[in-house]
């Protein structure tokens, strides 16, 4: 019994540390990251915003399905154009005047970043090679 429960705290404890939002440095890191790639979407500069992807980009087509879909560097702009002009939730007309409204990432948005990755709206990203990449594209479509 004392062992079972020793090991539970150890879980528990783990879990508490992984949980900790990521220090100030990696966050920094990430905001640095964050305003490039930001830029290069206000612009609407896909060539900019796929040097900060990892190709091919994994991308789920809706909430109602689990399927998923491929994107790869020649099929990017198309696919990102499309996705700008998606209905986004909120005030917002569409997915580009959310991401518009996100040049500064908020103090939910940073915990929601660790050491090798992060979740900001739709993008899933991570560290490969030692440099942020997009890598996942969440529900683009609410049907």
């Amino acid at each position: 019994m004392k062992k079972s429960l020793l090991s539970l705290a150890m879980c528990l404890c783990l879990l508490v540390v992984k949980a900790q939002p990521a220090s100030a440095p990696e966050v920094k890191e990430f905001e640095a990251f964050w305003k490039k790639l930001y830029t290069a979407i206000v612009k609407k500069d896909y060539n900019a915003v796929c040097q900060y992807i990892e190709f091919p980009l994994v991308v789920k087509k809706s909430l109602a399905d689990t399927s998923v879909q491929t994107i790869g560097r020649q099929e990017f702009p198309g696919f990102f154009s499309v996705y700008l002009e998606m209905p986004a939730k909120d005030d917002f007309i569409n997915k580009y005047g959310m991401l518009r409204a996100r040049k500064a990432l908020s103090e939910d948005d940073k915990t929601m970043v660790d050491e090798d990755s992060a979740t900001i709206e739709d993008f899933e990203f991570q560290k490969v090679d030692g440099q942020w990449k997009l890598v996942y594209v969440y529900a683009t479509d609410n049907g």
